[in-house]
């Protein structure tokens, strides 16, 4: 059963990933397009001027979608391990344990990291700066993480004795709680340059976020239906949940 669930949400992400890149495509490449010919006009007045080892062409077109194809089929495996894991676990329907896997997975992974450190697009930021800016980004979302694995640990002991709307509100305080903490102990980062267009800059990264909620939401929905098939269909409640649910 946890081997149809993973090929489940491998399956579901491979789907979003159409929809994902056909938003991309007509709406996220136009931004970068902009941003990667005013960088190419920079270089050219500078003294070393970028040259592209793989075409443009290529990267907004196969290389985008093997990215996103890639990326959601990964996604929707893990999310189904995590589904798998706590189903049972959180007295909640497969659609609910779905749907909360994937928001907490969200928040940690996607909003919380990029409150912080947001997308951005070529031309902005310093060449010699990436490894740092991409050390502090990482190290945000293992802090997000850190603070929603707490949180649920929080809201599972709690469970025990309230009930699960309330040990949820209260864990999803000790996750707000934490989260602002690192937010505010982290650095921040901010090498936009003076000439770049704000409303460029702002346009870049609306397309960012509605592509994340896209491929995360988009799971949430097609996966739920499928497990929630699965589930029914199948002895997951008497046999698999035994092995996965030491509470079961």
């Amino acid at each position: 059963m946890i081997q149809k669930l993973l090929i489940a949400g491998m399956l579901s992400g491979f789907l979003i990933s159409l929809a994902a890149f056909g938003y991309a495509r007509l709406f996220a490449e136009p931004t970068i397009e902009l941003a990667i010919s005013m960088e190419q006009d920079a270089d050219a007045h500078g003294t070393h001027p970028h040259e592209e080892t793989i075409s443009r062409n290529v990267q907004r077109n196969a290389g985008l979608f093997t990215g996103i194809a890639s990326f959601s089929v990964a996604l929707g495996g893990l999310l189904a391990i995590l589904v798998a894991f706590t189903h049972g676990r959180i007295g909640v329907g497969t659609r609910a344990s779905v749907w909360l896997v994937t928001a907490a997975s969200y928040a940690s992974v996607v909003v919380l990291p990029q409150l912080k450190y947001p997308a951005s697009p070529p031309g902005v930021g310093a060449a010699e700066t990436i490894g740092s800016r991409t050390e502090l980004f990482f190290i945000a979302v293992l802090v997000s993480i850190a603070s929603v694995i707490l949180s649920i640990w929080v809201t599972l002991q709690l469970g025990r004795y309230l009930s699960f709307s309330k040990s949820a509100l209260v864990g999803t305080v000790v996750f707000i709680g934490l989260a602002s903490l690192a937010h505010l102990a982290l650095p921040t980062v901010d090498e936009v340059p003076d000439a770049f267009p704000r409303e460029l800059l702002q346009e870049f990264r609306l397309h960012a976020w509605i592509l994340q909620v896209i491929i995360w939401g988009g799971l949430g929905v097609v996966f739920a239906e499928m497990a929630k098939y699965l589930v029914d269909n199948s002895d997951l409640d008497n046999h698999a949940v035994r092995y996965i649910s030491p509470n079961a």
